[in-house]
């Protein structure tokens, strides 16, 4: 399924270089079946095909990083940074991850979970991360989602779509800096976070 990617990585590497922008890629070994059967055991929830198959081609990764964060947050038993890129959980981090989100966006009165917190987005040093609906299943895929920190699992679900699913949102980040020549987190506006975002024009 992720045929495309190795290219994509190399043409969006070559636009970054040509810009003496030293942001770079780091991928992980892939996840086996085990693992994968085991994190979706622990969280609960089945996750979505294309997400599955990506961590059985890279178990987690930080795109668009930088190679020397500014600071860890250190609130979190977890290690991702404020300055980390794109950072996509592996099979063992989306556990804490979501364990983190979970303490403000789930409801205490009825305590559904109706997402799944599978990126932190580290670059522009929001807070904020990417979710997967989980009442948008269709075909075996959820509805990517903005989940923006200042707004309700409503708000992200009403206003917030960006993709139809993981791949077509992974998609979408190289495709932005390739063919438009536009920061990764496309679905940002650029008005957002002036000082922090990256861009590439």
């Amino acid at each position: 399924m992720y045929n495309w990617l190795p290219q994509k990585v190399e043409q969006a590497q070559q636009i970054l270089n040509a810009q003496d922008i030293e942001l770079g890629f780091k991928f992980n070994p892939p996840a086996s079946q085990a693992e994968i059967q085991r994190c979706e055991e622990e969280l609960g929830f089945i996750l979505p095909d294309s997400y599955k198959k990506f961590l059985k081609f890279s178990n987690g990764a930080n795109i668009f990083c930088s190679d020397q964060p500014r600071f860890e947050n250190t609130q979190t038993t977890t290690s991702w940074y404020a300055d980390s890129g794109i950072l996509i959980q592996s099979t063992s981090s989306i556990i804490p991850f979501n364990q983190f989100q979970d303490k403000v966006y789930v409801e205490e009165e009825d305590g559904e979970k109706k997402y799944i917190a599978f990126c932190y987005l580290g670059y522009i040093g929001t807070g904020d991360f990417c979710s997967f609906d989980l009442t948008s299943s269709v075909d075996s895929e959820y509805k990517v989602l903005d989940s923006e920190h200042d707004c309700s699992f409503e708000e992200w679900q009403a206003e917030h779509i960006i993709a139809n699913s993981f791949e077509d949102w992974l998609l979408k980040i190289f495709d932005e800096v390739i063919q438009n020549n536009g920061h990764p987190e496309y679905w940002i506006p650029y008005h957002l976070c002036e000082d922090d975002i990256l861009y590439l024009d």
